[in-house]
């Protein structure tokens, strides 16, 4: 696109908006006063084709050859609760366009997206009449009606309030009324039913039609017969049984009752003048009207319950001449419309289309006694055009659409009732495509025509796909084509067939250049002829709700908006502008007149304005050269080619101008739009019903596309505006005027119709953006409308309005023009608001942003700092990071005065307030700088700001640990120590020390470790690095010599951690396995010859003084370990505590062993089984080669040694056994347990020493470890000895210290186990006699102690 459109795009998105709505819009000014004129805004979307469901319908009627063939037609219907905010249907609304024997549907909201929306519906050999589909709505459903050539139809579909249970619908999208159409069987009566009337010949069918839902719910279709004459053809109601009727009302007033076929009586006595042309019904309480409008100029009311004619009225009375001209020739292209409300009554507009005095006679029913009507006349108003394709009445007014004699759509509007000059308000139609692109000399043919191609307000995807369809000459489909995957297949074919016409190898730059012009041309003459057909007006729809007015085209919808003054006195035609007097944009008749000269002047020097120098100046714009300068030039331009003398002409018309200077002040007043747009979008009080409806209030992406595309167009219009103006002032300086300069204006005019057309980059979009992505927008102004301004602008328009109680309240004119006021307003450059540029840096639009920033930065005076900001985001985007740092520091200024910057460091909140502005956005700053991986600009920013935090002591030493880290990272040592040693807080100059230190063993550069002069830190120094030396001992040196050192080591850490006070008495310990990429060394690669991946950074541990004991006394143990078997260093070197206490068992190093377990509070089971096996062994292996025996009982100390015999192996390793069994007791013995569980076990008895300690302790236990391993009679007799000493024999060897009596404390026996033995002995045998008289023996002595202690009491 060249720079002239950019800057128009820029222009439209500038300007616009209702004051009515939202006083707070303006800032005491009249900004975007509104005019009678609207203005066309097409509605397709540009996405992608629309998708419609094919359902046909096969009712087995043939073809009627040389039958009539009707036009293609369309309309639409809006709900009726459309205007309500708090509804389902709020601004939803139906069009239907027919052609042939195909009616399509499409259900649309401007407030949310509706899936299943479109379907196709085909009726085989029935064509359908224009005008033959209504819908109408009833509580639960909406029906459609159908009038064919051959059968009428019947759809009954629900209402979206069935759909839903209640009206509080949150979804970001929602079903159609369409979603389950394909689950009706339409061929069923109830839906369809064939005219039997009009199977036999093609004169039969019907010329028009009109249809209804009576009050009991039948469907009435008044059908026009070629013949003369109504047909009515009732279905019942959808809900109930019954037959089809068919009635005839004739002039005659009699009526025919016809079940069935029709007789030719229906066509017998009825002429053809009375043809009807033009049906319309009303509905009454009682009755129903259908009047006709008929070949013979006359309007005709028929009573449907009397089946009479009420009123004839000839049409020709209300032409003021030429009307026995006129009645020779029958009535062919009149059209007759309806209108009722409750004020009005009913009303009727009549267009009577007579060459050269077609006119519009607008008449209302009055009755009068005795059921007697007459028509009473309103107003009679003439058009100059000649083919009317529809009109609408309304309340007040009547539009209309026409085809010009060049086939070009004229819209046009005016009030019936209070138009005293007859003159039709404009409607400012979307113009065709250009007919032929302009490439200049130093452009690409490919992008200039994709720019045009795949710009908005130019092509539908549609149209694009047939042109290329066509193009390619081939059968392919591309309806599933996004609109970038159809600009690459447009471009593809475009070249390829461009590549296959070359016949030579060489060209010239020239030739090629006009052959890619030749081929672009091509196609792109094809999209406009399908781009013509698309828009061939065929209806015009009116929201009775919301007034909203659409024209509904062949291809797609359009919608009119209002247009505001400004922009209609530029577009206004020569006819309208020379007959206007006054404009409302100022009150002083005098002024308005002056304002009305000026813009004719204006209207003057954009007609003269040869296009190449309209090119020439978008391009010095485009390059940033002044606008003084440009226009200048181009005025020069303009006097060295007036061959017409139209300079002459404008400065002969500025000579009418009494005060220019106010004049242009007045225009410039309403193209500049700076104001405090309020960005305020919390909640007003409204309840939580109203908000979540605000929320979704035109969020469609029809109505996102339609409001951009509006700002588009009238952005556009106000720089072509900007630009004549200014050309004009340097006429009006030439000639020694002094007027008002507006280059600011104009500049940003140009930048707001710049961003209007650029596109998006590929949105990487997350949940969050889950809207977004739904709606898919195209452009950076629609990615801003749907994310962040519709919501801001929703709340701004309804925060001071009475939403609950307000239901009527969507007024389609006043809202659209509030919304487009805002929305421009936040595209403003000169605005305060910020959330355009924010919105584009948040959604990564990184080449958006800075193409934006391009343009505004050098004349913008607004929001400096945060431009530069956003500025600086974007070059690191594109890896300018020494520009990005330049941006970040220039915006540094302006913190605490911008209200963006302010927001982003967080010092507008209260919590702040301790730190200064311009060091919480350094932190910022900062921050992102880490993020992407920027160490070196950080230290620069991290210096500077150093400066800034003079007086502030905890951010600088943030900024110097910030600055030691990327030092340290970059492998600058001695950098990375001098920023530690400029700390001031002496916590983190330690915590920096020990990572220096970390580091700097991780990377084996201990020289420059030792270089350091380390002053007040030694003891912290020579700490960490005996601890990671003796780390890195273990892990890389696993011989005796190496552990030998590491003990060594880590007692040296241990002195030193000593010695410090506590508080600081501890290391940091990188994570076993962390590893530093060395400065200069190669980078790794794998197996594979790949690039190894980066490690990961390891977690941080911080080690006490009780946790390098830990670390000593396991180093100890290796080295004890490796002393008594070296065979062994290797593996103990990277063996965890528990895994050395098994290797010290192992190797009979008990003492080690247990010392280790209550070092690391480890259970001493494992040492007690270990010894236990090794005593087993040495019973069972004797005397014999045990010289490794004794080496191992040498290193486990005994409290004393046996000088009165000579002991053998196995005697000492049991007396170890009874040593540790008495040093370590526990108070469930549960040690004793584990030993003597592993001896019987291995079937070893238990010695004598161990029984009778055990015994002691806990017999029961004993006895249960008896009859786990089945071992009876042990069992039987420790049960014997128990009950003996529970009497009083022996009961010192089971630590009782009283037996069995009345006066002793309580006594028990095992009572379970007991039974579990008496058991076991009865089943193998063994004689428990004994057993059993000793137990009774010990209950009789029970008993009598118990009474003996009973009676004591």
């Amino acid at each position: 696109m060249i720079f002239s459109e950019v800057v128009h795009w820029l222009f439209k998105c500038l300007k616009g908006g209702s004051a009515a709505l939202s006083p707070r819009v303006h800032r005491g000014k009249m900004a975007g006063v509104l005019e009678k004129s609207y203005i066309e805004i097409c509605g397709f979307e540009r996405e992608s084709v629309l998708r419609f469901r094919q359902i046909t319908l096969n009712l087995g009627v043939g073809l009627h050859f040389g039958g009539v063939k009707y036009a293609d037609s369309a309309g639409g219907f809006s709900y009726e609760d459309s205007g309500k905010l708090l509804s389902v249907t709020s601004n939803r609304f139906i069009h239907w366009s027919t052609s042939g024997d195909t009616v399509q549907f499409v259900e649309q909201s401007l407030d949310t997206n509706l899936l299943n929306n479109a379907v196709r519906l085909h009726i085989p050999n029935c064509l359908l009449l224009p005008g033959g589909v209504c819908i109408q709505e009833t509580l639960n459903n909406i029906i459609i009606l159908i009038v064919t050539s051959q059968s009428v139809h019947r759809l009954v579909l629900p209402h979206p309030t069935r759909m839903y249970r209640s009206d509080f619908v949150t979804e970001l999208q929602m079903q159609s009324i369409f979603t389950d159409i394909g689950k009706l069987n339409l061929s069923e009566p109830a839906h369809s039913y064939v005219l039997p009337f009009a199977q036999a010949a093609p004169a039969c069918a019907p010329s028009t039609s009109a249809t209804w839902i009576s009050h009991q719910g039948e469907a009435v279709f008044a059908l026009a017969s070629p013949s003369g004459g109504i047909t009515a053809v009732t279905l019942p109601a959808h809900d109930q049984d019954g037959t089809v009727s068919i009635q005839e009302l004739k002039q005659s007033s009699m009526m025919q009752r016809l079940a069935g076929w029709m007789p030719t009586a229906i066509r017998g006595d009825q002429s053809i003048p009375d043809l009807a042309i033009s049906l319309a019904v009303h509905q009454l309480e009682d009755d129903t009207f259908i009047f006709t409008l008929c070949q013979d100029h006359k309007l005709r009311m028929w009573s449907f319950k009397h089946q009479m004619c009420l009123l004839v009225t000839d049409m020709l009375e209300y032409m003021p001449a030429g009307r026995g001209e006129v009645k020779a020739s029958p009535a062919l292209a009149h059209k007759l419309r309806l209108f009722f409300s409750s004020s009005t009554g009913l009303c009727l507009a009549i267009y009577l289309a007579v060459p050269k005095r077609s006119q519009f006679c607008v008449l209302q029913l009055v009755a009068s006694e005795n059921n007697r009507y007459s028509l009473d006349h309103i107003s009679t108003l003439f058009t100059t055009q000649e083919t009317l394709v529809d009109f609408v009445l309304t309340a007040s007014d009547i539009w209309a659409v026409w085809l010009d004699n060049d086939d070009q759509t004229v819209v046009k509007y005016i009030s019936f009732e209070h138009s005293t000059t007859g003159m039709w308000n404009q409607v400012f139609v979307q113009p065709s495509p250009e007919e032929e692109v302009h490439v200049g000399e130093d452009q690409d043919p490919r992008e200039i025509y994709l720019d045009v191609l795949f710009s908005p307000l130019h092509f539908t995807a549609s149209a694009i796909i047939k042109a290329l369809q066509i193009y390619k000459r081939g059968t392919e489909r591309y309806s599933d084509l996004s609109w970038e995957e159809l600009k690459k297949e447009v471009t593809v074919t475009v070249e390829n067939e461009l590549q296959g016409s070359v016949t030579e190898y060489e060209f010239c730059q020239e030739d090629y250049r006009l052959l890619q012009v030749e081929f672009w041309s091509k196609f792109y003459a094809c999209c406009l002829q399908y781009q013509d057909v698309l828009s061939t007006p065929l209806a015009l729809h009116i929201s009775p709700a919301t007034a909203m007015v659409c024209v509904l085209r062949k291809g797609f919808v359009s919608f009119l908006l209002p247009c505001f003054a400004v922009d209609h006195l530029y577009l206004s035609s020569d006819e309208y502008l020379f007959s206007e007097e006054e404009t409302p944009i100022a009150e002083d008749s005098n002024l308005s007149r002056d304002v009305l000269q000026l813009v004719q002047c204006l209207r003057m020097v954009s007609e003269s304005l040869p296009e190449d120098m309209a090119y020439e100046m978008d391009k010095a714009l485009e390059d940033l050269l002044s606008p003084e300068k440009v226009s200048e030039k181009v005025l020069e331009g303009l006097l060295a080619s007036d061959n017409g003398n139209v300079i002459q002409d404008i400065l002969n018309k500025l000579q009418d101008i009494s005060n220019p200077t106010v004049a242009i002040n007045t225009l410039l007043r309403e193209l500049d739009l700076e104001a405090d747009a309020e960005t305020d979008t919390r909640p007003t009080g409204q309840s939580l019903r109203v908000r979540i409806s605000l929320s979704q209030l035109y969020g469609s992406s029809v109505a996102a596309s339609l409001i951009c595309q509006a700002v588009c167009q009238t952005a556009m219009t106000r720089t072509l505006l900007c630009r004549d103006l200014l050309i004009l002032q340097q006429l009006y300086l030439r000639n020694g005027d002094n007027v008002s300069r507006h280059t600011h204006i104009y500049l940003a005019r140009v930048s707001v119709r710049a961003v209007c057309d650029i596109h998006l980059s590929v949105l990487e979009l997350s949940d969050s953006s889950t809207p977004t992505s739904m709606l898919n927008p195209q452009t950076v102004v629609e990615l801003f409308y749907q994310n962040v301004a519709r919501k801001a602008i929703m709340s701004q328009i309804l925060s001071q309005q009475d939403v609950e109680g307000s239901q009527a309240m969507l007024h389609w004119p006043q809202m659209i023009s509030s919304v487009l006021t805002l929305l421009c307003q936040f595209l403003w450059p000169s605005n305060a608001s910020f959330l355009f540029p924010e919105c584009l840096m948040v959604n990564c639009q990184y080449a958006q942003l800075q193409e934006y920033v391009r343009l505004v930065g050098p004349w913008c005076q607004v929001n400096v700092g945060s431009y530069r900001f956003v500025l600086g985001h974007c070059y690191l985007a594109s890896g300018e990071g020494q520009k990005a740092l330049q941006c970040f520091q220039e915006a540094a200024a302006e913190v605490d005065k911008e209200e963006f910057l302010m927001k982003l460091t967080g010092s507008d909140e209260e919590a702040a307030t301790s730190t200064a502005p311009r060091l919480l956005y350094y932190n910022k700053v900062l921050r992102l700088l880490e993020d992407i991986g920027l160490p070196e600009l950080v230290i620069n920013l991290a210096t500077l700001a150093i400066s800034e935090a003079a007086n502030d002591e905890r951010s600088q030493a943030a900024l110097w640990t910030r600055i030691f880290k990327h030092h340290l990272d970059l492998g600058h040592n001695s950098q990375a120590y001098e920023a530690l040693t400029q700390n001031p807080d002496s916590s983190r100059q330690l915590d920096c020390l020990r990572q220096l230190v970390v580091v700097l063993c991780e990377r084996a550069q201990l020289r420059d470790l030792v270089q350091f002069s380390f002053v007040n830190l030694h003891d912290e120094v020579a700490g960490t690095v005996m601890f990671e030396y003796g780390m890195r001992l273990g892990r890389e040196v696993r011989t005796l010599r190496g552990l030998q050192k590491q003990v060594n080591c880590y007692l040296a850490a241990l002195n030193c951690l000593r010695l410090v006070h506590p508080d600081y008495a501890w290391i940091v310990q990188p994570s076993s396995g962390a590893a530093y990429e060395r400065p200069g060394t190669s980078p790794k690669r794998n197996y594979d010859g790949e690039f190894a991946a980066n490690p990961v950074s390891q977690q941080i541990d911080i080690l006490e003084l009780k946790d390098l004991e830990k670390e000593y006394a396991l180093a100890r143990s290796r080295l004890t370990l490796a002393q008594q078997d070296p065979s062994s260093a290797a593996i103990a070197g990277g063996a965890s505590s528990q895994e050395m206490v098994a290797l010290l068992v192992q190797t009979g190093l008990f003492d080690t062993a247990l010392t280790l377990c209550q070092t690391f509070n480890l259970s001493l089971t494992p040492v007690f089984e270990g010894l236990t096996f090794k005593c087993i062994k040495l019973q069972y292996k004797g005397d014999q080669d045990q010289t490794e025996v004794w080496n191992w009982l040498a290193a486990n100390q005994l409290p004393t040694v046996i000088t009165t015999k000579e002991s053998s192996a196995t005697d000492e390793a049991w007396r170890l056994l009874a040593h540790y069994l008495e040093k370590y007791p526990l108070q469930n013995a549960q040690y004793h347990r584990c030993v003597i569980n592993k001896l019987l076990s291995h079937g070893v008895p238990v010695p004598d020493w161990l029984l009778s300690s055990y015994k002691e302790i806990d017999a029961a236990s004993l006895l249960r470890l008896y009859l786990n391993f089945d071992q009876l009679e042990s069992a039987a007799e420790l049960v014997l000895e128990y009950v003996d000493a529970l009497l009083g024999k022996g009961h010192q060897y089971f630590g009782i210290e009283r037996p069995l009596s009345a006066t002793a404390s309580l006594v028990w026996l095992p009572y379970t186990s007991i039974d579990q033995l008496l058991r076991n002995l009865s089943e193998s045998q063994i004689n428990e006699k004994n057993l059993k008289d000793k137990l009774v023996e010990y209950h009789r002595l029970v008993d009598q102690s118990s009474r003996n202690r009973l009676m004591a009491r």
